[in-house]
């Protein structure tokens, strides 16, 4: 009976070892993780440890019931890139060590709209973030007398919550050239004319569908000898504070105005999206030299002639 008793004992204590050690094997075991992870403040961090993985993982469910349950951990993004045991990852949830702060810059801004969201968040200053661009170097694009205006992507970041201006001018910079290597466009000069063109259609057209016809009338009209005719480049002029143009704007002397100059304005009106600049380079093939916006939803209907545009906007203004 006693070695019976022995015998069971044993089996227990081996059974504990054996549970120990893979338990340590499994929580010091490091994986591999690429992610931003998101965790919101009053959220349950089982959402976030789904985003992970671990959500059902039992050897993770321990230790973080051995520890404090994830009390310490912060609020926040964080950037989880590379091998991490869980021991790891909590650490870097509970210090706050690989903490970001997550900046979206949408597809139309210009540098100024830019830097007007970025001081709204308090991240850098004006003056900061001009001087980190003018200290730019071997950019493979043009940049007459120091402007990059349309080579600032718009895209979601996510940075280094101490992250200077000219960080984020340089994650921007390279996220352009990411999707538009300079190798892919040796003509720079032709490149710039295509980011200008970019940089209208990006204003004036609403829907992703639409851009390629939108360069078209553009192009056509410029084939023709007639102005773009663009309020966007006008507003442009306005830093974008016109809700809609009237007549009285569009007698503004500048470069930019292409209801008086005949072609391209002398630099991009904003940072394209990438289908913008692809719409530049392909547009459609139409004989459009007009368009008038029909909807709520911001949809033109595209014309040949004048009189016919003339016709449209009356049809849509007597419906309206």
């Amino acid at each position: 009976m006693k070695k019976v008793i022995l015998f069971i004992i044993a089996i227990i204590i081996g059974i504990c070892v054996s549970s120990g050690i893979y338990y340590n094997s499994q929580i010091n075991k490091k994986r591999d993780y690429n992610q931003i992870l998101e965790i919101k403040r009053g959220e349950p961090l089982k959402i976030a440890f789904k985003e992970l993985g671990l959500e059902d993982d039992f050897i993770f469910k321990i230790y973080l019931k051995l520890g404090n349950e994830g009390r310490n951990i912060k609020a926040g993004y964080y950037e989880i890139k590379g091998k991490y045991s869980y021991g790891e990852i909590l650490n870097i949830l509970e210090s706050g060590r690989e903490k970001l702060f997550k900046l979206t810059v949408p597809e139309g801004y210009s540098i100024k709209e830019i830097i007007t969201l970025l001081e709204k968040d308090k991240i850098g200053t004006e003056e900061g973030f001009y001087k980190a661009l003018s200290e730019v170097k071997n950019f493979p694009y043009l940049t007459p007398n120091g402007n990059f205006e349309g080579y600032l992507y718009p895209e979601t970041y996510y940075l280094p919550e101490n992250a200077k201006e000219k960080e984020i001018v340089d994650v921007m910079l390279k996220e352009f050239l990411k999707r538009f290597p300079s190798e892919k466009y040796p003509d720079k000069k032709l490149f710039y004319k295509k980011l200008i063109m970019a940089s209208i259609i990006e204003r004036e057209a609403k829907l992703e569908r639409e851009k390629p016809l939108m360069a078209s009338v553009f192009y056509n009209r410029m084939k023709k000898g007639m102005t773009l005719s663009s309020d966007a480049t006008v507003n442009f002029i306005y830093d974008y504070k016109k809700r809609r143009m009237y007549y009285k704007d569009l007698k503004i002397d500048s470069p930019y105005n292409t209801y008086k100059y005949k072609g391209l304005p002398p630099a991009p009106i904003c940072n394209p999206d990438e289908n913008s600049i692809l719409s530049a380079f392909n547009p459609a093939n139409t004989d459009y030299l007009f368009f008038v916006a029909v909807a709520g939803d911001g949809s033109h209907y595209f014309t040949k002639t004048y009189r016919e545009h003339l016709k449209i906007q009356r049809e849509y203004r007597n419906k309206k």
